[in-house]
């Protein structure tokens, strides 16, 4: 019903009230008072002589009486009309509508504050509460423009929001900065960007930092259920959470306490299960944690130590560049005060390196995540996730499964997607109803896909389309007859097909607990106030700090210059052993302490070069004294290995041929040729 018609028929029902009340005014008169002369005016050449005569006469307490009296009837019949007239008529098959301006007025959609939807004619669309949004858009249909842009300029409290392309920092980080926000810019890989370290927010109590541990490994290598690296996969995640807590804990990592350490680490051109075992050596005092997860990979067979030691480099792929090490090597952005202070932090990594970053930002997400709800408070600041291109984003189950209680700890979450099979392809079909379902507030810019458009279509629900049919028959005596039918069907207030057709100047907005809108798109260049606040930041950029390249040292452990580490020399031609090659003998003849060697471990292709350079460097020195130098440096080494090798073939008879050969050339090429070198 328009408001013209509601208006209209409102005046009508007064009119009827007003006839009412003077034909009961002259009846009363009539039947009480014994006086007629107004009736009779009334009814012949004078019909509001009742209204003229109360007018004059509205003193007198008998017409009081009688014009009191009149109401009654004339109340009665009027409201009977309008609720005759007013009433909607039934709908069976559905009453699905889109709100008007006066529902959206009553609904509180023009306020001064909150997040911004659209326009409805001249006025701002804004909602504030607590719940998440979604917001579905092919590309280009507005969805930086008409939301992201807008939103990250007006939002008050702290904001993390993700930038692929550079565009929403240079439009609103001038303009949030001007207004007390703290504002950051994490851009991994460029050149310039503020630095946030993940292991610095490892809280150092026991059972919590357990905890942060195997978060942070479960984020870096996340555990694919059903498959057959699932197994692998949680071996993975067990080890390299043990190194992150040997890296936090061992004096030698003393302001190196981050993943580009343990991404070294892992690395470092040795035997990983010998490393391990040399560390528990060298530092008995390790926490339980790092000593059972040390335990846990030294304990593994070839196959197994392999298989997890791929998935953790390929985890930590991203703490290879130099660039991003440097991000991640100490903090800047303070997101302890994320709650207490207004903070802006965006997310900026360039899109072309996003399939090697994607890792880090999901880590940074779900870190801060995890921050914000560690703590309840009722007053704390509204933090406001916008995640833009979210299918970007590696699987975050961790948000999955906490969107329906962050909204507590005063965290709005907001999706901004292309389509709906984006969520389907990363979380499949059952998490996507879970996300609808927690999204109070979903945003529709366009479909260009079936499974948008009939989702669309089937939340804006059914109305009921009422038609009539006419028939004509003749009678006997020839006069035609008329048969009219009413019938009714349901129709979905838009169809799929109208959903793909919309305009590209409207859009659809769902929600919970009210009739959908149907309104305009918002431009942030073409309104105000958001025209004036772009400009101002376009004018006023934010200083973010050079990128410091950061000094690549080698393990600890390897570098400490004692025998043991010299044995794991990181410089080798070929690939650490694998644990079953693993040799280790023990001289009792003269007591020699145990002697770990990796068999694939060799000098490499400098060995004999060096050993010459040490001859000719000396061929001024006395023959004798010469060849005293060359087999104390020599000698005992090889010596120790020959017997190494030696017992390790006596002791296994039955090894194959194939194999005795390969440990017989590796010896070969291990020990140099006496002549070679001058002993002869």
């Amino acid at each position: 019903m328009s408001r013209s018609y509601f208006a209209i028929y409102l005046l009508f029902c007064l009119l009827i009230a007003i006839a009412v009340w003077m034909m009961s005014y002259s009846l009363i008169l009539q039947l009480v008072w014994k006086d007629g002369r107004i009736l009779h005016l009334m009814t012949t050449t004078n019909p509001f002589a009742p209204l003229q005569q109360f007018l004059v006469y509205s003193n007198s307490r008998p017409l009081r009486l009688a014009a009191i009296g009149s109401l009654v009837p004339a109340i009665a019949i009027a409201a009977a009309a309008a609720a005759f007239g007013l009433r909607r008529p039934a709908n069976p098959l559905g009453d699905a509508a889109f709100q008007d301006t006066a529902s959206l007025r009553r609904g509180g959609w023009f306020r001064k504050d909150g997040h911004i939807f659209g326009r409805a004619g001249r006025n701002t669309l804004r909602r504030k509460d607590d719940r998440h949004h979604l917001v579905i858009g092919p590309t280009r249909s507005g969805k930086g423009v008409g939301y992201v842009i807008p939103n990250a300029l007006m939002h008050r409290g702290s904001l993390i929001i993700t930038d692929l392309k550079g565009e929403i920092f240079e439009h609103t980080a001038g303009y949030r900065a001007s207004k007390g926000s703290g504002v950051y810019l994490f851009s991994p890989g460029s050149a310039k960007t503020h630095r946030w370290n993940p292991l610095d927010f490892v809280r150092t109590d026991r059972g919590s930092r357990t905890l942060d541990l195997q978060n942070i490994a479960s984020i870096l290598i996340p555990e694919t259920s059903g498959s057959e690296n699932a197994v692998w996969q949680g071996i993975a995640q067990q080890v390299i959470a043990g190194v992150i807590s040997y890296v936090l804990e061992s004096p030698q990592y003393k302001n190196r306490r981050d993943l580009g350490e343990v991404n070294s680490f892992f690395n470092a051109g040795v035997d990983l299960q010998v490393l391990m075992k040399l560390i528990k050596e060298k530092e008995p005092d390790l926490s339980r944690f790092t000593s059972e997860s040390f335990n846990a990979y030294i304990a593994l067979n070839e196959r197994a130590a392999r298989s997890a030691l791929l998935d953790i480099q390929k985890a930590l792929a991203p703490f290879r560049n130099e660039r991003v090490i440097a991000a991640t090597n100490v903090t800047d952005i303070d997101l302890a005060s994320l709650q207490r202070r207004p903070v802006t932090i965006y997310l900026a990594p360039n899109i072309t390196d996003m399939t090697i970053l994607r890792p880090l930002l999901t880590l940074f997400v779900q870190q801060t995540m995890d921050l914000l709800t560690r703590e309840h408070n009722e007053n704390a600041l509204p933090v406001y996730f916008l995640l833009d291109e979210f299918r970007q984003l590696k699987k975050m189950d961790e948000i999955m499964n906490k969107l329906p209680y962050v909204a507590g700890y005063n965290i709005k979450m907001a999706f901004v997607i292309q389509d709906l099979k984006n969520l389907d392809e990363i979380y499949g079909e059952t998490a996507r109803h879970s996300l609808l379902g927690n999204c109070g507030l979903q945003l529709i810019l366009g479909a260009n896909d079936q499974a948008t458009a009939d989702y669309a279509s089937r939340a804006l629900g059914k109305r009921t389309i009422r038609y009539q049919s006419e028939s004509r028959t003749l009678e006997l005596m020839g006069l035609p007859r008329r048969t009219r039918v009413e019938q009714i069907r349901e129709r979905d207030l838009m169809m799929p097909q109208e959903i793909r057709q919309m305009p590209e100047d409207r859009f659809i907005l769902l929600v919970e607990g009210q009739r959908p809108i149907f309104q305009t798109k918002l431009r942030y260049h073409l309104s105000e106030p958001f025209k004036s606040a772009a400009k101002y930041a376009a004018e006023h950029p934010v200083d973010v700090p050079e990128t410091e390249f950061v000094v690549t040292l080698p393990v600890p452990v390897l570098s400490t210059g004692d025998n043991q580490a010299s044995n794991l020399d990181p410089e080798t031609d070929e690939a650490p052993a694998p644990p079953d090659m693993q040799m280790t003998t023990e001289n009792a003849g003269t007591g020699a302490k145990k002697v770990a060697r990796s068999i694939r471990r060799r000098p490499g292709p400098n060995a004999v070069e060096k050993a010459k350079s040490t001859l000719t460097s000396s061929e001024s020195a006395p023959a004798g004294n010469r060849r005293a130098q060359i087999e104390r440096k020599l000698v005992p080494t090889g010596t120790r290995l020959k017997t190494a090798i030696t017992a390790s073939l006596a002791a296994a008879p039955d090894m194959p041929f194939s194999r005795r050969k390969n440990i017989q050339e590796i010896l070969a090429q291990t020990i140099p040729d006496p002549a070679e070198i001058g002993l002869e």
